[in-house]
């Protein structure tokens, strides 16, 4: 009896493997989809790289002065901090702020997410602004969007 519930359930088992198989395979990739649609293959354009954009953060060689996004906005932007010259904000939420006002730069009225990103890196960084259709400036914007 033993034998024969054991074998119902590797049956059962094997049985439900199959069915999964069968129908991820029958699933249409969004090639496939957009090949249905168009009868040609389209590429499709990328908003940008959250995971590259967390590395672009930490990266203290966009700028010259030894900092990173990370050095004023510990724990990936997850916090701010306090020195006795600044306080900075974390960055949870920030893709809500923008536009608006930005402490840094006060003339300018209210600003983008991407013209943030640039005053910090040729501010405080001591970098270059990066082009905001850019690969670069769209990977910070995809991971800072993210938080």
């Amino acid at each position: 009896m033993r034998r024969l519930i054991v074998c119902l359930a590797v049956v059962v088992a094997v049985a439900a493997l199959f069915v999964a198989c069968k129908k991820k395979a029958a699933e249409p990739t969004a090639e496939a989809a957009v090949t249905a649609v168009t009868a040609e293959p389209v590429e499709v354009a990328l908003i940008g790289d959250a995971v590259r954009g967390l590395e672009l953060f930490k990266d203290a060689g966009l700028g010259t002065t030894g900092k990173s996004c990370e050095s004023c906005h510990p724990n990936g932007g997850q916090e701010g901090m306090k020195t006795k010259d600044m306080t900075t904000k974390p960055l949870i939420g920030v893709k809500d702020r923008y536009p608006g006002e930005f402490a840094m730069t006060p003339d300018k009225g209210d600003v983008t997410l991407a013209q943030v990103v640039n005053a910090c890196l040729t501010g405080p960084m001591g970098g270059k602004a990066l082009a905001e259709d850019g690969k670069d400036m769209k990977d910070i914007l995809a991971y800072l969007e993210g938080l």
